[in-house]
C-alpha cells in the first residue's frame, strides 16, 4: 500500500514537457525527433532503455524501463568480483577473471575464494 503512495507522489509531483517539432523514422528502426525551436539546456539528457511504441495515427511514446535495485546485499567486494547475501539468504561468490588479465587464474581465484571466505566468517561473527 505504501507503495502505492509513493507511486502517486511521483505523478504528482513531476515535471511535463511538450515539444512540437519534426519526427524520422526509417525501415532501419532509425527514430529522430527535431524540435521547432532548439534551445540548449531546455531539457535533461537521459540515455535509458525502455519501450518505444508508435501508434497508427503517427504518434509516438517512450517508457522507460525502471532500473532494478540489487536484490543482495554486499559483503565484501574483491579484485574480481564480490561475496554477497542473496534475497534468499544464500550466500554467493561471484568472480570474473579475464584470460588477457595476464595474470595465473587458478592464483587468483583461489586467492580471491580465501579473502571471500575470511570477509564470510566476520560478516558471521558481527551477527
Amino acid at each position: 500500500m505504501k507503495k502505492d503512495f509513493i507511486d502517486i507522489h511521483k505523478l504528482m509531483n513531476c515535471q511535463h514537457t511538450q515539444k512540437s517539432g519534426m519526427a524520422y523514422y526509417d525501415d532501419t528502426n532509425y527514430f529522430l525527433f527535431t524540435p521547432d525551436n532548439p534551445v540548449v539546456g531546455s531539457m535533461p539528457r537521459f540515455h535509458r532503455l525502455g519501450i518505444a511504441q508508435q501508434l497508427n495515427d503517427g504518434s509516438f511514446e517512450f517508457v522507460p524501463k525502471p532500473q532494478l535495485k540489487a536484490q543482495s546485499l554486499l559483503i565484501k567486494k574483491l579484485a574480481h568480483g564480490r561475496v554477497s547475501k542473496t534475497k534468499d539468504g544464500a550466500i554467493q561468490l561471484t568472480l570474473k577473471v579475464y584470460c588477457d588479465e595476464g595474470v595465473n587464474i587458478g592464483d587468483a581465484i583461489a586467492t580471491e575464494a580465501i579473502m571471500a571466505k575470511d570477509a564470510i566468517v566476520e560478516y558471521q561473527l558481527k551477527r
